[in-house]
């Protein structure tokens, strides 16, 4: 079964969806950092730069998702094309990383390779397959075009929370993406937190009528933490999977109401456009 695939605006949850997944029995990949995202994936696609010129290219796109699946799984020698991608990619890690920060410059990479074509272990304890990387929701349509199995889950977070996050590179990665203009000092960056979480989730709830409930899923994180029974068990009707008792009950008890939850409250929230926020109310979050 796969690829499952696990995305969201940074912060949102997904580490937490992607450790249910392994409680299921998803192997996710052999290079994974704490938050378990899957560092071949953040290789080969989160680079601003490339992503703005081939957003439209299915071609190289393809490229891409071709050689990530080979690495995933160890299976045949990548193409020549695949090879000139993953050098490109290096090269393009090395000189400008993946974020602002500067995140895989240097020698990041190294271990990325060393990873990617070590020997895989994938075997028959696997029930199916996929990844967790937040910034996966940019390239939902072309993963959809290209695996006949593909599922996507998307977790969202209330968008004031996530306004006030430490966490913004999506925000300066992908903001021209959604035609939002960078912050240009620190305190400008909740508003346009707000703005770019409203553009990058209403896409994807747009996406999901689109692709369909069978392919799209959309897990309100906070309500997940409150009410895990319920929401695992929406988890696994998306996979129409039945857990054994002992992964449901361990399953269950990862989902943890964030002290971060509610911060917004703490916040002058009179700088955000009214517009924005009923786009917030319009996509399942209320403003106390």
């Amino acid at each position: 079964m796969g690829p499952i695939v696990v995305g969201g605006v940074g912060g949102s949850g997904t580490r937490v969806v992607a450790e249910i997944l392994s409680k299921f029995g998803f192997y996710l990949g052999n290079d994974l950092n704490g938050a378990s995202d899957n560092l071949l994936y953040t290789l080969l696609f989160k680079r601003p730069r490339w992503f703005y010129r081939n957003f439209n290219n299915s071609h190289e796109i393809s490229k891409g998702i071709n050689l990530f699946y080979k690495l995933m799984f160890g299976h045949n020698s990548p193409s020549l094309p695949e090879l000139i991608f993953l050098t490109r990619a290096i090269g393009s890690m090395s000189l400008f990383g993946h974020n602002l920060q500067g995140g895989g410059r240097g020698l990041w990479f190294t271990k990325r390779i060393q990873r990617a074509f070590a020997e895989k272990h994938f075997n028959s304890k696997y029930i199916g397959w996929g990844w967790k990387e937040p910034n996966s929701h940019l390239l939902i349509e072309h993963l959809a075009e290209h695996f006949t199995h593909f599922k996507y889950i998307h977790t969202i977070r209330h968008g004031l929370d996530m306004a006030f996050s430490k966490n913004q590179q999506q925000l300066y990665n992908w903001g021209k993406f959604y035609n939002i203009k960078p912050p240009k000092s620190v305190s400008e960056e909740p508003k346009a937190s707000l703005k770019y979480w409203i553009g990058a989730n209403k896409r994807v709830f747009d996406l999901a009528k689109k692709f369909g409930e069978n392919r799209i899923l959309i897990i309100n994180y906070d309500n997940l933490c409150v009410f895990p029974e319920s929401g695992v068990q929406k988890l696994l009707d998306f996979l129409g999977l039945e857990a054994e008792q002992k992964a449901y009950s361990e399953a269950i008890c990862l989902p943890r109401v964030p002290y971060s939850k509610g911060r917004y409250k703490l916040e002058d929230i009179s700088q955000f456009d009214n517009g924005d926020l009923l786009c917030l109310e319009k996509l399942g979050f209320t403003v106390e």
